[in-house]
């Protein structure tokens, strides 16, 4: 058995690919997944791709990508004709219990989600509940999150356009 380390950050890095098309005009398999890993700051050798596969969404073409890597469940969908990122998100899913007491009040969540979002204010949180879940919704994205109240962690991250 192999024993993963989380790191203290799992945040993807959420850095802008350059697209690469084929001589079709569209991008292939191996390109929606180097532009998927790019954009969440993870190399090919720390991911376990679990689904890679050629679906619609929306009446468009994407490729839908699945892995683990760090501790969190990755889940993107990568549009075929232009190599844009459509959905991105990850979940934290085996996080060591500190145990050391660290709580975090609905402030300090609504903070840690502010700022992912360059520019976003507290008047831009469209819904926050007591459990530090809510959805940020920002220009023509909407962003949903769920941080851990015990630890402050960024446990669940998703960013959608809000016109799919």
């Amino acid at each position: 058995t192999k024993e993963q380390t989380v790191p203290a950050q799992t945040t993807p890095a959420q850095t802008d690919a350059p697209v690469i098309e084929n001589s079709t005009g569209e991008i292939d398999e191996a390109r929606a997944k180097e532009i998927a890993l790019a954009h969440a700051g993870v190399p090919e050798t720390e991911a376990d791709i679990t689904k890679l596969k050629l679906d619609y969404e929306d009446g468009r073409q994407v490729y839908e990508i699945e892995w683990y890597a760090n501790g969190a469940k990755y889940d993107y969908e990568i549009e075929v004709a232009t190599g844009e990122v459509i959905k991105s998100g990850y979940e934290v899913k085996n996080s060591p219990d500190t145990g050391n007491g660290v709580t975090t009040d609905e402030e300090t969540a609504k903070q840690t989600a502010l700022a992912r979002v360059s520019g976003a204010t507290e008047k831009d949180i469209y819904e926050n509940r007591p459990e530090y879940e809510g959805k940020i919704i920002y220009g023509d994205m909407e962003y949903e999150f769920t941080i851990d109240a015990n630890t402050g962690e960024i446990l669940e991250w998703d960013m959608d356009s809000v016109y799919d």
